[in-house]
């Protein structure tokens, strides 16, 4: 379905990362739906129980032809940030598009003051968690049938320290 609509040339094209829109709604759960199993990947109800939450921040990747993926966090109690999904249609991926997105959510909840990330990722994706290593994610535990039982995962965390700012001599 998406092979259409982004074919290699768009590796040239300018990415542009953007608020998630209403209008988005059926794009993403495709695209969540294309990414996971569909005993894994989040039903239309779990979904949009993520995007209208009111701390939730989702940030999206277009490119030409449309949404290349998209990125979905929560704002969690403790003052951190919960990684729902990271989520990049196959025929992108290999292309930082999921690099570019996780920091543009690190600097939007950063801004906030959050300095505390959280994500789960499944044992078997190598590439995730390579991705996420580079990143700054190190692994915390293993949880054993995380993915509705079926698959274990690891969470990982990252922690940022606040930016000093420079003080003028006056």
């Amino acid at each position: 379905m998406f092979r259409e609509k982004y074919n290699s040339s768009m590796s040239n094209q300018p990415l542009r990362i953007r608020n998630f829109q209403d209008g988005d709604l059926e794009a993403l759960y495709r695209i969540d739906q294309a990414c996971f199993p569909a005993d894994i990947a989040f039903s239309r109800g779990e979904f949009l129980f993520y995007l209208s939450h009111p701390k939730s921040i989702a940030r999206v990747a277009e490119g030409p032809g449309g949404i290349l993926g998209f990125v979905l966090a929560r704002i969690e109690a403790r003052q951190s940030a919960h990684v729902v999904t990271l989520d990049v249609v196959p025929e992108a991926r290999r292309r930082n598009i999921g690099t570019v997105l996780m920091e543009a959510l690190h600097e939007v909840i950063g801004r906030q003051g959050i300095r505390v990330f959280i994500l789960e990722v499944g044992v078997g994706n190598m590439p995730a968690q390579r991705l996420y290593e580079k990143l700054g994610y190190e692994r915390i535990e293993k949880l054993e049938g995380y993915y509705r039982g079926r698959e274990d995962a690891y969470r990982m965390l990252r922690t940022t320290t606040p930016r000093k700012t420079r003080s003028i001599p006056v």
